[in-house]
């Protein structure tokens, strides 16, 4: 079926999936915005714990963040990786840019498909 992108449901509570384009970049995150620090710092090492998968299914070297700080200034944990040099405000820049979302997007469903268990039973 198709994937919904900018909506993906994790089905996990606090674990979202976010793709953003700005005048400068585009950036693909995983952000884990557990309130409880404990909950937070267990998802991120089950995360690292499966970091060579995730990265070989996103194509990438993501960048970890243990500790960071969301737009509210609330902590989260996050892995990302950005796209410099594009803007949402030029046409030219869109499809680099879809690329770039397609590619993280398409591994990382195939990797939520294949390990999401893992985090729904961290949950209980």
């Amino acid at each position: 079926g198709r994937v919904k992108w900018v909506n993906y449901k994790t089905n996990i509570k606090d674990v979202y999936f976010r793709l953003d384009i700005t005048p400068k970049n585009a950036a693909f995150a995983i952000e884990l915005q557990h309130t409880d620090d404990g909950i937070r710092a267990l998802f991120y090492e089950q995360f690292i714990e499966l970091k060579t998968m995730l990265n070989n299914h996103v194509d990438n070297q993501l960048i970890w963040e243990e500790l960071a700080f969301n737009k509210y200034q609330q902590p989260i944990s996050r892995m990302y990786i950005e796209l410099p040099g594009v803007s949402i405000y030029n046409k030219d820049d869109w499809q680099r840019a879809f690329q770039f979302f397609e590619k993280r997007m398409t591994g990382l469903h195939e990797f939520w498909e294949e390990f999401s268990e893992i985090f729904k039973n961290l949950e209980e």
